[in-house]
């Protein structure tokens, strides 16, 4: 009996998620050695692309030899539900953008250093002009057409929050190489658009949201 079929959906999915956590701790433990730098958050987004390479493999390898699906319907939803994901990616990605300049506004009384730097300065790198983009499209397919899909397709019996949890809490572990205030920062955007994802099966409007946050508070100076 193959592989494939002695693994059903739930299984597959339990073991794609222990899998990829594993070789998230393997990378953390041996970035320093592969990289030649500390694991500090200058140099986190070396961490981040060695993550996209493993989890972009397992994928390819699971989906092939396990019940595991790629669902690459998120990028085809009705016209009715794209309206209403990228009406709701807009509102969101707007709010956050008004929530950030507020605490632009909070750090400039008390941080000097941030108060001396411009508004609307581009503190883009050539990573964040060129890969972000990119990041973000594959983060927002792999976590809601690969992790989520599946946990809803192998968790039948339960409802859509305990998908969207199960997946935000996996997106929690996947940036342990981040510090603290990031990996929950991380959860809550994932649970935020999964949540999204749910209604309207689209991954446009949380990859809009994703390029905000990514983009938008260093644009204004709130990350260096």
């Amino acid at each position: 009996m193959t592989l494939k079929k002695r693994l059903n959906p739930a299984l597959s999915t339990m073991l794609f998620l222990l899998v990829a956590v594993a070789c998230q701790v393997v990378a953390i433990k041996i970035f320093p050695h592969v990289v030649g730098k500390p694991l500090t958050e200058p140099n986190a987004y070396i961490l981040t692309r060695m993550m996209e390479g493993y989890l972009l493999l397992l994928t390819v390898i699971f989906s092939f030899t396990t019940e595991l699906r790629i669902h690459f319907e998120c990028f085809k939803p009705s016209k009715a539900n794209l309206k209403k994901d990228l009406f709701w990616g807009v509102i969101l990605s707007a709010a956050l953008i008004v929530i950030l300049f507020i605490i632009r506004l909070v750090q400039n009384q008390f941080f000097p250093e941030i108060a001396a730097r411009p508004y609307f300065g581009l503190y883009l790198g050539t990573y964040m002009r060129w890969f972000y983009p990119i990041s973000a499209i594959l983060q927002e397919m792999f976590v809601k057409g690969v992790v989520e899909d599946n946990i809803t397709d192998a968790c039948t019996k339960y409802n859509k929050h305990f998908s969207v949890w199960v997946t935000s809490l996996f997106f929690f572990v996947l940036h342990m190489g981040y510090d603290i205030p990031m990996m929950f920062g991380a959860a809550i955007l994932c649970a935020a658009t999964g949540y999204l994802y749910e209604k309207t099966k689209s991954v446009y409007g949380s990859t809009l949201i994703h390029l905000v946050i990514g983009f938008v508070p260093k644009m204004l100076g709130v990350t260096p």
